[in-house]
């Protein structure tokens, strides 16, 4: 049995659950940008979020009245630039979602797999990696991986040809986990 590496990686800057204040819309977009406000040398940073629907704006706090020289100046010209990674970073860190109490739209979250996944038949032990702690269950990214239903993910689960250590509807993805697949494993 070999062992496969596959990249998970983000393809667009996921959505937010929360109702508008103002229309009630369910959901939030990530404008991709961050607002830096400075007040003598201290410095406010915020990720800029739009209704979909009103456009009603929701800032969430990135930094709060911290001291400019906390900050390396590369972190520093990041926000200015808006720096796509950065967002995603601050996007998929528990801790900032929970600091501004956002949930993120699951459904919402496009990843694209970079790597090969074995043929039908072939025995392998997959490693799925992300730069992001993705907030996905494992089984539905392990139905993107193979290109099957999430019905058929958790009946090879149950019939032995696709071994995880773990629950599939429950287990997030987060930054890693592995699972294998079994010589006579099929689509």
């Amino acid at each position: 049995m070999h062992t496969e590496s596959i990249t998970l990686q983000v393809n667009s800057l996921p959505r937010f659950l929360k109702p508008c204040p103002r229309c009630k819309h369910p959901y939030y977009e990530n404008s991709g940008c961050f607002r830096v406000n400075a007040n003598g040398k201290r410095l406010d940073i915020w990720l800029i979020c739009r209704c979909e629907h009103c456009k009603t704006i929701w800032n969430l706090s990135v930094y709060e009245r911290i001291d400019r020289t906390k900050l390396q100046t590369e972190q520093y010209d990041a926000y200015l630039r808006n720096d796509q990674a950065l967002i995603l970073r601050h996007v998929f860190d528990p801790a900032f979602l929970q600091k501004n109490r956002a949930e993120l739209d699951c459904e919402g979250i496009a990843i694209q797999p970079v790597g090969t996944i074995p043929p039908e038949g072939t025995a392998a032990q997959i490693l799925a990696t992300s730069d992001y702690s993705l907030p996905l269950p494992t089984g539905r990214v392990i139905a993107l991986l193979l290109n099957v239903s999430l019905s058929r993910v958790r009946r090879m689960h149950s019939d032995g040809t696709l071994l995880f250590n773990g629950d599939l509807r429950t287990t997030k993805a987060a930054k890693a986990f592995s699972f294998t697949l079994l010589d006579d494993w099929k689509r």
